[in-house]
């Protein structure tokens, strides 16, 4: 089923950024080749909570194409708990390849009626309320176990870096660097790159924490969540040809592109210490 490995940092040397030249990247996509990047860190000690207390089920929440969905269906076969989750929307159609992968890992899915699926507490009480052996976990792997997770990112670093920047889709990640940034009391700022157009909730979500630690850009989602465009394309493949590191148009493509943009605008200065955290999203599926 494939092994868990470690992340690792490497030097990142790409045409676009030498203007700044101390430019890391942390390789979460090669801790596994679909429980990969970000998605592990925030399963691992949910997974950890399920089985110490003897829980049975992962009640989670995704879109037709979420990786988290695919990550969280494997992550139960590996670990022997059982797993289901509610896809938002309810339309007669075809299962993709996703959802058919969910379940051939042993996922049951249930289908809801795209209203119903916002208020994800409620579905879950509907289904799981009186089942003490059900564990909630929301879209995206988000619950404050993978925070703790994320935050793990600080503690394997040998560098202090002026910067720290990662895509967003729920903000989970980028909180629990943030909290973790804070705890250290590390002069670093974690800079978000949001993937979806005016996801404000994401500004929302993180107000609590000193502004001092965090920035959310919303200019470079390319118009829409999972669409890609020619430009989006063709840096991509420039990408991975001159620094041999995959990458994806959803999430860490689009930061890319944004620290290209921000590196040309002047936004860091030349003796800036960057580190840029790829959180997967290449899955081997």
């Amino acid at each position: 089923m494939g092994e868990f490995l470690d992340s690792k940092v490497e030097a990142l040397n790409y045409s676009a950024f030498d203007k700044v030249p101390h430019i890391d990247i942390l390789r979460d996509d090669l801790i596994h080749p679909i429980v990969c990047g970000n998605k592990w860190r925030k399963l691992k000690y949910a997974i950890e909570f399920i089985k110490t207390n003897q829980l049975e089920t992962i009640v989670t929440f995704g879109g037709a194409y979420s990786n988290h969905v695919i990550a969280t269906a494997f992550a139960g076969k590996a670990f022997n708990i059982q797993t289901m989750a509610f896809i938002r929307g309810d339309e007669v159609r075809k299962t993709n390849h996703y959802e058919q992968l969910a379940i051939d890992y042993g996922m049951t899915l249930h289908h809801v009626e795209r209203t119903a699926y916002k208020d994800k507490r409620a579905l879950f009480n509907q289904y799981f309320g009186h089942d003490s052996k059900a564990f909630f976990l929301d879209e995206g792997g988000n619950h404050p176990l993978a925070l703790k997770g994320c935050a793990e990112i600080l503690d394997e670093l040998k560098t202090e870096y002026d910067y720290i920047i990662l895509p967003l889709g729920t903000g989970t990640t980028m909180e629990g660097l943030v909290q973790g940034v804070i705890k250290k009391t590390l002069n670093t700022k974690i800079l978000g790159i949001s993937s979806l157009k005016n996801n404000f909730e994401l500004d929302r979500r993180l107000e609590k924490h000193d502004t001092n630690y965090w920035h959310v850009f919303h200019d470079y989602h390319r118009g829409k969540y999972a669409k890609s465009d020619d430009d989006l394309k063709k840096f991509i493949e420039h990408f991975k040809k001159e620094t041999g590191v995959p990458i994806e148009a959803v999430y860490t493509g689009k930061m890319m592109m944004a620290v290209a943009d921000l590196i040309q605008q002047n936004y860091f200065k030349p003796i800036d210490k960057i580190l840029l955290v790829h959180t997967g999203g290449l899955m081997n599926v």
